[in-house]
């Protein structure tokens, strides 16, 4: 009887063992491992080239050739704030967004955001428009 009870007991150890493991699900995993993840939209009129973002730093990302009207992947970072350094490459124009500090700004370290960028001017690229969405 006992030979019987051992052999249930480790039949059922392992049914439990394999249905906590099978019940596991990447989406239940943090999307970006232990960081926040940062994608591109381009509201503007203009092909963005290259765009460069520096999150003061919780990392570096490079996005290249987002059309008009497009969303990028996100790309991995560290963390981020409600701005960053973004440097936007469009044919032979550079413009820059450059942050002076981040002082008493909210550090984000999870979470999917969305850097929402314009251009202003209609026949060439004057400056650049940002906007922070959480997603």
């Amino acid at each position: 009887m006992s030979k019987l009870k051992t052999t249930f007991l480790t039949t059922a150890a392992c049914l439990l063992s394999v249905a906590l493991l099978l019940s596991c699900n990447k989406e239940d995993e943090a999307p970006f491992g232990n960081g926040t993840g940062i994608r591109i939209e381009n509201l503007s009129t203009y092909t963005f080239d290259e765009v460069l973002v520096e999150t003061g730093g919780g990392g570096e990302q490079e996005y290249l050739d987002i059309p008009v009207g497009g969303i990028t992947d996100y790309k991995p970072f560290e963390y981020t704030y409600r701005y960053a350094y973004i440097r936007t490459i469009i044919g032979g124009d550079t413009l820059t967004l450059q942050p002076i500090d981040f002082v008493g700004e909210q550090q984000f370290t999870k979470g999917a955001f969305t850097f929402r960028i314009d251009i202003v001017g209609e026949t060439t690229p004057l400056y650049m428009v940002f906007e922070f969405k959480e997603d």
